[in-house]
């Protein structure tokens, strides 16, 4: 599958991605081209990455390190740190 994105967006996505050092996908399937790219961009330049979601990601993505299952509005605060 793949959405199209402008050329601005794509180009500030894949500069944020060369800089990021935590990397997290929320309620996504993981495979809408080009953001299931992101994922690999971000672990090739060593950042951390997370996905959040309600369901495992099928077929696992191995550019993802650590997958956390449940509702992001429970999930995100834990995770962040935040209440």
């Amino acid at each position: 599958m793949c959405e199209y994105l402008s050329a601005l967006a794509e180009w500030s996505s894949k500069r944020s991605l060369r800089e990021c050092d935590l990397f997290v996908a929320v309620g996504t399937s993981g495979t809408v081209f080009p953001a299931a790219n992101f994922v690999r961009s971000a672990a090739y330049v060593g950042a951390r990455t997370i996905i959040v979601n309600l369901e495992p990601i099928n077929p696992p993505n191995p550019s993802l390190q650590e997958e956390y299952l449940g509702r992001a509005e429970e999930v995100l605060p834990r995770l962040l740190g935040s209440r």
